[in-house]
């Protein structure tokens, strides 16, 4: 092998190496794309989870915030009622219906607990409650930081506080809202409102977003004032964990209204959100978990690893039986088919695998097998034409040693005075030539077939000594259309031998009709013989097996006839015949109009 050939094998080889790395490389990129895709997961469900958080947190800060200005609007309109005051200045029971009355009127649906505590400390309550609650009320109130300077506040001013439900202490914190009452600038006593912590909790449980999720209410201290209802466990070991040094350290040490980060709280990683209550001194405070932020990213991460692992796997195999089944195999069956093209003998190269490069590998042999028989029968075709080539030559000298004979024996004839063996010799040799004239050729015009046909009924008469009655009607069109090879003549073979036979007792006659038809070319050929019987008739254009035709050859002619047309022009054309017993016979011939080798015609 040429050296350049040598390089152009290698090139064409690492061109297969290159389309390998290609599908290599964008299947590994399909392996890591999970990846990928979980790593942007993981980012977007963590600010979606911010989103969410602090809408959640707008809402709980709007809800808390009616709720003040709803109680707030009742304390302040509940310290002035005259009646309620003179009734706690008389030092009367408030009426049950009474407050009930204001209740129903400012249309509160609240879990409210209303208390007065009179300045002669005396305590009115609604609901009503025992001598212990009363003394834990007392207790309560007692303990917050104002109450000292109570009866020097100023009427409009009102506390919000945070303290144990002085109801049952396992009961969460409870929000007390509290408003001295002055009339002509003496204190009656103290308006306090209580509502259960449960509606806070309950509030802070449509912040969280999965059951990992603990939500607080801090003070401005950053005391926990309120956490979420049904605590689990993760919630209980936040509550223990949260001190205000470290609240100190995550949120007032930028002092900012909204923040979230990272911490560590019960020995586990967690992700904080919190956002300050507008009017008010309280934040809200998010904490959860970061395996139960990520768990979803996790699943895909775990996911992706497994898919990927398998990929990568399926990746190395895949590209093993690819080089070593496909990508090696063509590279030699190429080099096997270029060594072919060169003309040397490759080496079988035997091929196990896939049943698909199996049978291209075998058919490949098998291809340069049918080669070389080809060549070899190629050679024996162009010595048998050669031969065939001088045998042509040698038979062209034959027609012209018989032609001139007949011309020879015609001119004796002549000289005797027998003019009708002259006419006769003359009709043969007409008749000689045109069947040596051109012999390979296989289509005659109309009017050549025509002059033929006449100079075999020429001959016919002389033969028979009987005058037989030719009528020839052609269209003009129809004398250049062109016809196959000897139409005319077999037929009218046909009806002088088996139509004008014995017991035949009439002068012959014979009616040659040509004309056009839209459909194509139309031949008729009539006789006024004997006619064909209609058992005959219905077999005459069957195909005859070899034993019948030895002993009956009456149709073979149009037989031969019909199989020419139907190979030449397709099964729409053919040979019909029509015949009665006794009256004659007529052949119809349909034919595609032929002329200056352009073709018109449809079906028969």
């Amino acid at each position: 092998m040429l050296p350049q050939e040598k390089i152009r094998s290698l090139l064409s080889g690492w061109k297969m190496l290159l389309f390998a790395l290609i599908s290599y490389t964008v299947l590994f990129l399909i392996a890591f794309q999970g990846m990928i895709i979980s790593k942007q997961s993981t980012a977007t469900i963590q600010k979606q989870y911010n989103q969410i958080v602090f809408d959640k947190m707008d809402s709980l800060s709007v809800n808390l915030i009616n709720y003040l200005n709803y109680i707030d609007d009742f304390a302040r309109t509940l310290s002035v009622k005259t009646d309620l005051m003179r009734r706690i200045q008389d030092n009367h029971d408030v009426p049950k219906d009474v407050i009930e009355g204001y209740l129903s009127y400012f249309r509160l649906r609240l879990p409210l607990y209303i208390q007065i505590l009179t300045d002669q400390n005396r305590v009115f309550a609604y609901p009503p409650i025992d001598q212990e609650e009363e003394e834990r009320f007392k207790a309560t109130l007692s303990a917050m930081p104002w109450y000292g300077t109570r009866l020097f506040l100023d009427n409009s001013f009102i506390h919000s506080d945070v303290a144990p439900d002085f109801h049952y202490r396992a009961f969460p914190q409870a929000l007390y809202i509290s408003k001295n009452m002055l009339q002509d600038d003496h204190s009656l006593g103290t308006l306090t409102i209580k509502m259960n912590g449960s509606a806070i909790e309950t509030l802070l449980d449509t912040v969280r977003i999965n059951p990992m999720n603990a939500v607080f209410i801090l003070s401005p201290q950053d005391q926990v004032l309120f956490a979420n209802t049904q605590p689990s466990s993760e919630v209980s070991s936040y509550l223990q964990a949260l001190d205000r040094k470290r609240l100190d350290e995550l949120i007032g040490i930028n002092g900012d209204d909204t923040g979230s980060g990272k911490l560590k709280l019960a020995g586990q990683d967690c992700y904080y959100i919190y956002k300050q209550i507008p009017s008010t001194t309280w934040k809200v405070l998010s904490i959860m978990p970061m395996a139960s932020l990520h768990a979803e990213s996790i699943s895909i991460w775990q996911t992706t690893g497994i898919t990927t692992a398998f990929s990568l796997l399926l990746i190395v195999t895949f590209g093993y039986l690819l080089y070593t089944k496909l990508l090696l195999p063509l590279q030699r069956m190429s080099r096997i088919v270029r060594l072919a093209g060169e003309g040397e003998s490759p080496e079988r190269y035997v091929y196990k695998g896939f049943k698909e490069l199996e049978t291209l590998n075998g058919g490949i042999y098998r291809f340069f097998e049918q080669i070389q028989t080809q060549i070899q029968t190629i050679k024996e075709v162009e010595r048998e034409k050669r031969r065939l080539g001088v045998h042509v030559l040698q038979e062209q000298m034959r027609p012209h040693f018989w032609h001139n004979s007949l011309n020879a024996l015609r001119f004796m004839a002549v000289l005797h005075g027998n003019s009708i063996m002259a006419d006769a010799i003359l009709a043969l040799t007409r008749m000689l030539d045109y069947t040596l004239k051109n012999a390979h050729t296989l289509f005659s015009k109309v009017e050549e077939e025509k002059e033929y046909a006449l100079q075999y009924i020429r001959f016919q008469e002389i033969r028979s000594m009987q005058r037989i009655e030719m009528i020839v009607e052609i269209e003009p069109q129809a004398l250049q259309a062109s016809i196959p090879k000897f139409t005319l003549q077999p037929l009218l073979e046909n009806a002088i031998t088996h139509g004008f036979c014995t017991p035949f007792d009439r002068k012959p006659t014979l009616r040659l009709r040509i004309h056009t038809r839209e459909e194509g070319l139309c031949i008729w050929i009539e006789d006024n013989g004997n006619g064909i019987e209609e058992d005959k008739l219905r077999t005459l254009l069957i195909p005859q097996d070899q034993e019948r035709k030895s002993e009956s050859t009456s149709g073979i002619s149009l037989l031969n006839l019909q199989a020419r047309i139907s190979l030449e022009y397709g099964s729409n054309f053919g040979v019909r015949v029509h015949s009665k017993l006794g009256e004659g016979t007529r052949i119809e011939i349909a034919l595609p109009l032929i002329i200056n080798e352009e073709k018109a015609g449809g079906p028969l």
